[in-house]
């Protein structure tokens, strides 16, 4: 499996930054996690259109505003026959109202599936599976296993639901996990958001082999949510748009090394 990272700061993005989305290939599959604002940007089309499926983690605008643009894309690659098939868009049941909204842009432009903490979704050679966090909104945190390979995303979240996402990203290869937050901001520990150290003690509980933190406030410096969270878990990465992460890591990426 390839990772392609295509958004990591939210909900504000400055210089060169989208909203959240990470792009995953493996073989002929492509999986679209979140595509927030900005993400369809970094794509290739329409290749990357082909066999691709769209998880959106919550229907929170950060994470799922380019939707619409892919759905556009859709419907003109697949009626210029440059694409076999409409993409399809798997999404949580509520709220409803912009459940409606996704669907009414075109029923015809996509195929559209809702997904719940009991789904399994097959894709290839790739299973993925559902997390319910602990968030405003319905929000799933999602894992892509591809035999002993996995790749865990745990989208936004509060901190009261760490053991069940430790337990849900246990021995992943890589926990892409947001750190919205600096322990110097000053926020509750339970909040609807994660530290960069409390997304490392998710880490260390689950035993990952990589965390690859995101979802970074825009006036912050990038290495210091990294440094937060290293004095906790040490093999850390703070992700930048356009970066490439195969799975399973090298050698020189489980020490820390990208």
């Amino acid at each position: 499996m390839k990772l392609k990272v295509l958004g990591t700061q939210s909900p504000v993005c400055k210089d060169g930054h989208n909203c959240p989305g990470f792009f995953i290939q493996d073989g002929n599959n492509r999986i679209l996690l979140d595509c927030g604002s900005g993400t369809h940007s970094l794509l290739t089309y329409p290749n990357d259109l082909q066999n691709l499926s769209v998880i959106i983690s919550h229907l929170h605008r950060d994470h799922y505003n380019d939707v619409y643009n892919l759905q556009y894309g859709s419907y003109v690659f697949h009626n210029q026959k440059r694409i076999e098939r409409p993409i399809d868009i798997y999404m949580p049941k509520t709220p409803v109202e912009k459940v409606e909204d996704v669907k009414r842009e075109a029923e015809s432009y996509a195929n559209y599936h809702s997904i719940d903490e009991n789904a399994i979704i097959k894709i290839g050679d790739m299973e993925i599976s559902f997390c319910r966090t602990d968030h405003p909104l319905e929000t799933y945190a999602i894992k892509i296993q591809n035999g002993d390979k996995s790749i865990v995303y745990t989208s936004d979240t509060s901190y009261s639901a760490k053991d069940r996402l430790a337990n849900f990203a246990k021995d992943a290869d890589l926990l892409i996990c947001e750190s919205s937050l600096l322990k110097e901001h000053g926020f509750p520990e339970i909040n609807s958001h994660l530290t960069a150290e409390q997304a490392a003690k998710i880490a260390k509980q689950a035993n990952v082999k990589g965390l690859a933190l995101t979802h970074f406030w825009f006036e912050e410096n990038l290495q210091k949510y990294v440094n937060e969270a290293k004095e906790i878990f040490k093999n850390v990465v703070g992700l930048k748009e356009g970066q490439i992460i195969d799975i399973p890591l090298t050698k020189k990426e489980e020490r820390g090394k990208y």
